[in-house]
């Protein structure tokens, strides 16, 4: 999930998952990924938000509040400037 995610975290965040991923502290190293995401506001794509949705219900200790949070900073959609420009032409007319 780190190496999907390069960009989001930095390489001192991403260390820090390693941390608790390393001793096999899953639950943790899932917090500490979504930790500066949200602190962040960071928005991230439907299926990192899914691969964390999944982990986070396999896991035990996963503070459900934490994956709630996630799940409103998933980028909806992502439209090109000429596509919001007929969508503005379309809704003028």
């Amino acid at each position: 999930m780190l190496r999907s995610a390069r960009g989001l975290l930095s390489p001192n965040e991403a260390s820090q998952v390693r941390e608790f991923v390393d001793p096999r502290q899953y639950a943790l190293a899932l917090e500490a990924f979504c930790g500066p995401l949200l602190n962040k506001n960071k928005r991230i794509a439907p299926e990192l938000y899914s691969r964390i949705h999944s982990l986070g219900r396999q896991l035990d200790g996963v503070d459900p509040y934490i994956i709630q949070s996630v799940r409103a900073i998933v980028r909806r959609w992502t439209l090109a400037p000429q596509a919001m420009s007929t969508i503005t032409f379309l809704i003028s007319v």
